[in-house]
This record gives structure tokens, sequence and C-alpha cells, in this order.
């Protein structure tokens, strides 16, 4: 088979969704697995989370 300009684009078009496909599935189990996690800062009621006893003040 000839290759072709055509044939190129179709064959990179192809790869790229493929691509796109694989990084899609990633983020989607990454953000199921966020939702799986248990909220470890319940309590905290600030931005900052260092102890004040910490802090050279």
């Amino acid at each position: 088979m000839p290759d072709t300009k055509n044939g190129r684009e179709r064959k990179g078009l192809d790869k790229e969704a493929q691509l796109e496909r694989r990084l899609n599935e990633r983020e989607i189990r990454t953000l199921d697995r966020e939702d799986d996690e248990p909220e470890r800062f319940d309590g905290v009621d600030g931005e900052l989370l260092v102890d004040p006893a910490e802090l050279d003040d």
C-alpha cells in the first residue's frame, strides 16, 4: 500500500483519538479514587494547617 498524505493524516487522527481516550480514562480513574478517600481535615475551620506552637513569632 502506498504511503499517502491522506493515510498519514488519518493515522495521526486515530492516534490522537486513542491518546485522548486514554487520558480521559486516566482522569476518570483518578477522580474516582479521590472520591473514595476520607476527608482528612473535617475539623479544620481555617486555611492554614500549621500548629501555632510551631510558628516563630
